[in-house]
């Protein structure tokens, strides 16, 4: 009877700290501040959309997306169709874009296309994302 109850421990214990590591692994987002900064573009206040595509050779990229260290896209196909991306109204201030790569495809580094459009028009770059080091790109929003 002890045996049997410590071998009910024993699971229950195994299962938690794998419910645990699984969350916090999950909910665990990159410090904008570890990406390589690659450019910056400046912006006007209110809702911005973006656009992210492959501009060369689809090749089977993939990537993450985040703004401030937030993930807002995962799993994102670089293809030649643009991805839509609304980044909703921002206010005045610094934000850091970031892009991961998850699967560089057959030719390396992951490159996406991104545009960025606010009311007054269209910035366009690229972002070069590598598994082991991802892209950031500072916005100034006025």
């Amino acid at each position: 009877m002890q045996r049997k109850r410590n071998i009910f421990l024993l699971l229950l214990l195994l299962i938690m700290a794998t419910i645990l590591l699984l969350y916090f692994r999950k909910n665990q987002q990159p410090n904008p501040t570890v990406f390589i900064l690659q450019g910056q573009t400046t912006l006007q206040a209110g809702d911005v959309g973006m656009k992210i595509w492959d501009n060369n050779t689809e090749d089977g990229d993939t990537v993450a997306v985040y703004l401030n260290g937030k993930l807002i896209a995962d799993a994102v196909a670089i293809l030649y169709e643009p991805y839509l991306l609304p980044l909703g109204k921002l206010t005045t201030g610094e934000y850091i874009l970031g892009v991961k790569a998850i699967n560089m495809g057959t030719v390396a580094p992951a490159s996406a296309s991104i545009s960025l459009t606010d009311e007054k028009g269209t910035q366009e770059f690229v972002m070069d994302a590598w598994i082991d080091s991802a892209a950031s790109w500072k916005i100034i929003v006025h």
